[in-house]
């Protein structure tokens, strides 16, 4: 099995589907065909060539979501990232937007069924299983998210109550009433949840649910936002990570590490500057090609993921590449201050070690050639401790930030039920 084989076996089968996928893409794939001549592969041989080695297969361009995106306004709607014909597509999705116009997103039944089986491995590794009722907190848009999660939880016989269409209460109502057992939605939106739950006197702490698997954006691995969830719903939280345009690219293990899932995809850790190799355990751009969708795949993509990887087995048995701390920011959302390179991520690490803050928003400015935050929070009701002086020292003395932090009332600032924007920009005052 290769979620347990030595670390030489999972690169030797990595390299043959790397050499199906590219002998497939120059004969049949006009975007890749184009794009591989373009940069002087004139021929498959010599690109089937780049898949020799980690080495040669640097030597192939990288793919941006600018290129794609562009690809999809020059010849509408599909673009020519396609090996196949549009009658075989049976879905549509796309990306949420939240940095540019979005990126669509079409499946075959195959492609489908091979997401679809990705997140079975999930529910297989923290033993979900038919006798489990699952509860899906999403509302089913257009964005891929959690929808492959709802046909796992099917398909291995369990009762998967969808919650789109109700409020957070009627939802922490059902999850309640229905004796759910296991939780899928954002980070975010657990804390909602919570929150909900708290506002009107019901004791999730002790109901049925035992597994929580956050999915859609950074924060489950953070230690401060992870014992939070855990402690409000009496549950364990585990961190999946994927991605509308790549697929569902992990899994949490039951020691809740954050697992690559390798057979399906090839992940490259690379340095966002210069796209050279960072060595284990330096933070890196995730830089991914996908196996399972061949009639349009991603090769080389550039995901704007930041994480760093380590490849020593796992207390799980699994020598699966780690995501430790999972996924830690983007790169177009890190700013830089006095040389420290600075995620949202790290920020909520600070903000939610503090009980008494239940939610809260950063705006990130300049000030006379510094970077500076203004932060808005809101507190538990009665809380007595200086939390706003703090929340200030706890910034200088571990990120070197200046802050400006402003308590405000309760149910003031926006909740999120999909991807949260905490952290904005700001021009200098």
């Amino acid at each position: 099995m290769i979620d347990t084989a030595p670390r030489d076996a999972i690169a030797s089968w990595q390299r043959e589907r790397l050499r199906d996928l590219l002998e497939h893409s120059y004969a049949d794939n006009p975007f890749y065909r184009a794009k591989y001549v373009a940069a002087g592969f004139k021929s498959v041989e010599a690109v089937l060539d780049a898949a020799r080695s980690a080495e040669s297969f640097r030597d192939l361009p990288v793919t941006t979501k600018a290129e794609f995106l562009a690809d999809q306004a020059a010849h509408p709607p599909y673009g020519t990232n396609l090996a196949t014909t549009p009658e075989h597509f049976v879905r549509q999705h796309q990306t949420s937007g939240t940095t540019g116009t979005p990126l669509k997103v079409w499946e075959t039944r195959e492609s489908w069924d091979w997401m679809t089986e990705l997140w079975l491995r999930q529910f297989h590794a923290l033993n979900i299983t038919s006798r489990d009722t699952v509860f899906m907190a999403f509302n089913f848009g257009m964005g891929l998210g959690l929808w492959n999660a709802l046909d796992a939880g099917m398909k291995i016989g369990a009762l998967t109550i969808t919650g789109g269409g109700l409020s957070s209460l009627q939802r922490v109502e059902s999850i309640v009433k229905n004796q759910a057992t296991v939780l899928i939605s954002t980070p975010s939106y657990a804390l909602r949840l919570a929150e909900t739950a708290d506002a009107n006197a019901i004791d999730i702490a002790h109901c049925a649910v035992r597994a929580i698997v956050t999915a859609g954006e950074p924060g489950a691995s953070i230690p401060g936002t992870r014992s939070r969830i855990e402690e409000a719903w009496g549950a364990r939280l585990y961190d999946s990570p994927g991605a509308t345009e790549v697929g569902h690219t992990g899994l949490a293990c039951s020691h809740q590490s954050v697992h690559v899932a390798e057979r399906e995809f090839y992940v490259e850790m690379l340095s966002p500057a210069t796209l050279e190799p960072v060595a284990a355990g330096e933070t890196g751009e995730i830089v991914i090609t996908n196996f399972g969708r061949p009639f349009a795949p991603v090769i080389r993509y550039r995901t704007g993921d930041i994480a760093k990887a380590a490849y020593d087995p796992c207390e799980c048995g699994r020598t699966l590449m780690r995501l430790d701390g999972g996924i830690l920011g983007r790169s177009d959302d890190m700013f830089v201050v006095r040389g420290v390179n600075v995620f949202p991520s790290a920020i909520e690490a600070i903000i939610r070690e503090s009980p008494e803050i239940t939610e809260y928003t950063v705006e990130v400015f300049e000030d006379r050639g510094m970077f500076a935050l203004r932060i808005q929070i809101e507190i538990k009701p009665g809380s007595a401790e200086p939390v706003a002086g703090q929340l200030q020292d706890a910034f200088h003395r571990r990120l070197f930030l200046k802050t400006d932090v402003e308590i405000v009332p309760p149910n003031t600032l926006p909740r999120f039920e999909g991807k949260a924007r905490r952290v904005t920009r700001a021009v200098s005052p």
